[in-house]
C-alpha cells in the first residue's frame, strides 16, 4: 500500500509539473493576446516627429498583421517626457505598455527628473536615424548660419531659439553650437517649436525633415543647416554646420522600449517583429517620404549601442549645468 501510495503521489507531482510547464509555454505563445490593446506610448505633441514616429509604426504593425493585437498610440506630455516616464514606471512588469525612446528620454533620467530610472528600461529596438536641420522664418534676415552666430555674437542673449524640452535634441543642438562659436542664446521651451518659428515667436528652431519639410514648400521656412555629420537626402542641397565651419552636430536615433521587469517573452516577441516591419512596403514608403534612414538594432544590439551614445549625452549635461 505504501509503495502505490508513493507511485500516486510521484504521478499526481508529475501531472502538476507538467500541467505548470505547459501553462508556462501557453502563456509565452499568447503574448500578446489578441484581445489585449498594446499601448504605444510617446512624450510629445501628435503632430510632431515622434507621434509621427509612433503613430505610423503602430498602423503598420497592425495593417500587415504583424501584431494582431490593437496597437494603440498614447501621448502623455509634460516635464520635459517626465510625465510619460513615470507612467511606464507605474506599469512594472507590463508587457502590453511600449514607449518611443530618443534623446529626450535618455536626457530626462540623467538628469534625475523622473522615477523611471534608465537602468530599469528593457531596450527592445532602434528604427530609424532621423535627420534634424536648422531652420528660420522664411523672411529671416538670417541667410546662413554665420548671419545668426554674428547676431549672437553682437547681442548676446538676445537671439530667440525654440526648443520642445528641456535636455531633448533640440536643447542639445543649441549647446553644442553655442559651445562650438562661444555664443549664448535665448533659449524657449515651447510644445512644438516649428509652430512657434512659424507663428514668429522665434528666430530659430530646429526639425526633422517630417516637421519641416511642409513648411518649406509653402514657403513659412527655410534651412541653414544640416545638424547630423552628413546630409539628409531630402536636404541634399543644405551644408552641414561642419561644412559650414562650425564644429558641432547632432544625430537623433528613435526606437522603443519597456518599462521595468518587461518580460522576457515579451522582448523576444518584438526582436522578431520589427525586423518584419522595416521590411514592409508601407514602412519603406514612410521611411523615404519622412527621409528617415533605417538604422535597425535589436534588443541586444541597442542596449550596447546607447552606452556610448548615452556617454556623449552626460557630457552635454555636465556643460548645461544639468547634471
Amino acid at each position: 500500500m505504501r509503495t502505490h501510495g508513493t507511485t500516486c503521489i510521484i504521478a499526481v507531482l508529475v501531472s502538476l509539473l507538467a500541467a505548470g510547464l505547459a501553462t508556462v509555454s501557453q502563456t509565452e505563445a499568447a503574448y500578446p493576446e489578441p484581445n489585449q490593446v498594446i499601448e504605444f506610448l510617446h512624450h510629445s505633441s501628435p503632430g510632431g516627429a515622434a507621434g509621427l514616429f509612433v503613430l505610423t509604426s503602430g498602423d503598420i504593425l497592425n495593417k500587415t498583421g504583424i501584431v494582431k493585437a490593437k496597437i494603440q498610440t498614447q501621448t502623455r506630455q509634460g516635464g520635459s517626457s517626465a510625465v510619460a516616464l513615470n507612467y511606464l514606471k507605474s506599469k512594472k512588469g507590463d508587457p502590453y505598455v511600449v514607449m518611443h525612446w530618443t534623446t529626450a528620454q535618455l536626457m530626462a533620467m540623467l538628469r534625475g527628473t523622473t522615477e523611471m530610472k534608465l537602468d530599469e528600461c528593457v531596450w527592445l529596438s532602434t528604427l530609424i536615424e532621423d535627420g534634424n536641420v536648422l531652420m528660420v522664418p522664411y523672411n529671416s534676415p538670417y541667410k546662413t548660419v554665420k548671419d545668426i552666430i554674428a547676431d549672437a555674437k553682437a547681442n548676446p542673449g538676445k537671439v530667440n531659439v525654440g526648443i520642445n524640452s528641456v535636455g531633448g535634441s533640440e536643447d542639445v543642438m543649441t549647446r553644442r553650437i553655442e559651445r562650438a562659436t562661444g555664443v549664448k542664446f535665448n533659449i524657449t521651451s515651447f510644445d512644438f517649436s516649428p509652430t512657434a518659428l512659424i507663428a514668429g515667436n522665434i528666430a530659430m528652431a530646429f526639425g526633422s525633415t517630417a516637421e519641416t519639410q511642409g513648411h518649406v514648400k509653402a514657403n513659412r521656412a527655410r534651412i541653414l543647416a544640416n545638424m547630423g555629420t552628413n546630409r539628409v537626402p531630402y536636404y541634399k542641397d543644405i551644408p552641414t554646420l561642419i561644412e559650414q565651419g562650425i564644429n558641432a552636430s547632432f544625430t537623433q536615433y528613435r526606437g522603443f522600449f519597456g518599462g521595468p521587469n518587461f518580460p522576457a517573452e515579451a522582448v523576444k516577441f518584438w526582436d522578431e517583429a520589427f525586423p518584419k516591419l522595416m521590411k514592409t512596403k508601407e514602412y519603406q514608403e514612410f521611411m523615404t517620404k519622412f527621409d528617415v534612414i533605417p538604422a535597425y538594432k535589436n534588443s541586444a544590439e541597442t542596449k550596447a549601442f546607447l552606452v556610448d551614445y548615452v556617454k556623449q549625452l552626460e557630457e552635454d549635461l555636465k556643460l548645461m549645468n544639468l547634471k
